[in-house]
C-alpha cells in the first residue's frame, strides 16, 4: 500500500492555526489506518496551548511546544486498513480514537475503540471529553442521594453533569456566568443553576445538602482564581475535586476551609487510568448510556467547520467563548 497524503491542524506559532498536508505510512502489524470522520476541539485545553496561557515550568510547557504539530484529543472515523495481526477490527469498522485533528491516523488498535452501529458518530465524538469527567465521577464518588456542585458548565463540566445525572445524584448544582451554557446544563439533568460568578455566592450554596453544603464540588474551569471558593463552597469534611487543569498552579491557594472543614482536595487528571477505568472501558461504559438514553448529549455541538476553516473555528472560540460547546471538524467535506 503506498504512503496516504493526509491533512492535520496544527500550531505553527503561537496564536497561529494552519491546516498541513503530511504523509502517513502503512499500518504496523498490530496498528490501523483510520480515516476520520469527524474530531471535536477541546476548547479549554487547546486555546491554552494556542495562545501559551501557562507558566513555564508545568506540565504544559513540558508537553508543549511551537510548533506544535499535534492537536486535537478526539475523534471517529472509519477503518481503511489493518495490520496484519489485528483481529478485533475489520476495514469498514467505525472507530473512536484519541487523536488529534487529521484526515487519517495510523494508530496502535489497543488504542481506539468500536463504535456501536447504533450510537451516532457526531455524539460518540464526546468520548475523549466524557473520559476526563469521568474521572471526577470516580473520584468524588459521585451516586445516589449525593449533593453535587459543578463549578464552570463548559463542554468538560457539561459532562461532569451528565455523569452525575446518570448515578442518580439527588441534588445536582451548577455555576456559571454564560446563560447559554446553564441551558446545556439544565438539559443534561441540572436541578439548580446559578448565572453568576461562584464569587458572588454565599447562602444560596449553603442551602444545598440540606442546609450543609455540597458534599463534592467540582472545579472544572481551569481557573486558578475559583480554587479557594470552591473550598468554601463545600459541606463539613465534603470533597474538592480540581478537573478543569490550570496553566497557573502557583495562583491556586489553600484557603482555612480546608482545616476547619476538613475537606478532602482530589486532584484528578484524564490520564488517571484507576481502578481499571481505561479508556476503553470508559468508553463503553458512555456508548452503552448513550444508546439507553441516559447521557444526552444532543444540542452540545453548536458549531460544525470544515477542516480549511480551522482558524475561523478557533476565532470564532476566543471570540464568542460564552455561546460556544461543541466544534466540530467536518473531515467528509
Amino acid at each position: 500500500m503506498p504512503d496516504t497524503k493526509a491533512q492535520r491542524i496544527i500550531f505553527p506559532a503561537r496564536g497561529k492555526v494552519e491546516l498541513t498536508d503530511f504523509s502517513l505510512a502503512k499500518p504496523g502489524a498490530d496498528e490501523l489506518l483510520v480515516r476520520s470522520d469527524y474530531s471535536l476541539m477541546s476548547i479549554g485545553t487547546e486555546t491554552t496551548i494556542l495562545h501559551q496561557r501557562y507558566d513555564p515550568d508545568t506540565h504544559f510547557a513540558k508537553m508543549f511546544s511551537f510548533p506544535q504539530l499535534q492537536t486535537g484529543v478526539q475523534a471517529v472515523g472509519e477503518v481503511e486498513a489493518i495490520g496484519g495481526s489485528v483481529s478485533e477490527f475489520a476495514v469498514g469498522d467505525k472507530v473512536y480514537l484519541r487523536m488529534a485533528h487529521r484526515s487519517h491516523t495510523v494508530i496502535p488498535a489497543a488504542d481506539c475503540s468500536k463504535i456501536p452501529s447504533t450510537v451516532d458518530l457526531k455524539a460518540a465524538c464526546w468520548c475523549g471529553l466524557a473520559k476526563t469527567a469521568f474521572r471526577a465521577a470516580w473520584a468524588g464518588r459521585f451516586e445516589l442521594g449525593s449533593s453535587v456542585l459543578i463549578i464552570g458548565a463548559g463542554p468538560v463540566g457539561q459532562m461532569a453533569i451528565r455523569w452525575a445525572h446518570s448515578a442518580g445524584v439527588q441534588e445536582l448544582a451548577v455555576v456559571d456566568t454564560a446563560k447559554p451554557r446553564l441551558l446545556h446544563a439544565q438539559r443534561g439533568g441540572v436541578m439548580l443553576a446559578f448565572p453568576q460568578s461562584i464569587a458572588e455566592l454565599d447562602k444560596e450554596l449553603t442551602s444545598l445538602g440540606q442546609g450543609t453544603g455540597p458534599g463534592i464540588v467540582v472545579d472544572t474551569t481551569g481557573n486558578a482564581e475559583v480554587f479557594q471558593h470552591a473550598q468554601a463552597a463545600a459541606a463539613r469534611f465534603g470533597k474538592v475535586v480540581i478537573l478543569g487543569d490550570t496553566g497557573y498552579p502557583s495562583h491556586q491557594r489553600l484557603s482555612s476551609h480546608v482545616m476547619t472543614k476538613g475537606l478532602t482536595i482530589q486532584a484528578t487528571h484524564d490520564s488517571h487510568d484507576v481502578d481499571g477505568w481505561t479508556q476503553r472501558r470508559i468508553d463503553s461504559l458512555f456508548f452503552d448510556l448513550l444508546k439507553r438514553g441516559h447521557f444526552d448529549v444532543s444540542g452540545l455541538i453548536t458549531h460544525e467547520f470544515s477542516p480549511s476553516e480551522c482558524c475561523e473555528a478557533y476565532e470564532l472560540v476566543e471570540r464568542e467563548r460564552d455561546n460556544v460547546m461543541g466544534v466540530l471538524f467536518d473531515w467528509t467535506k
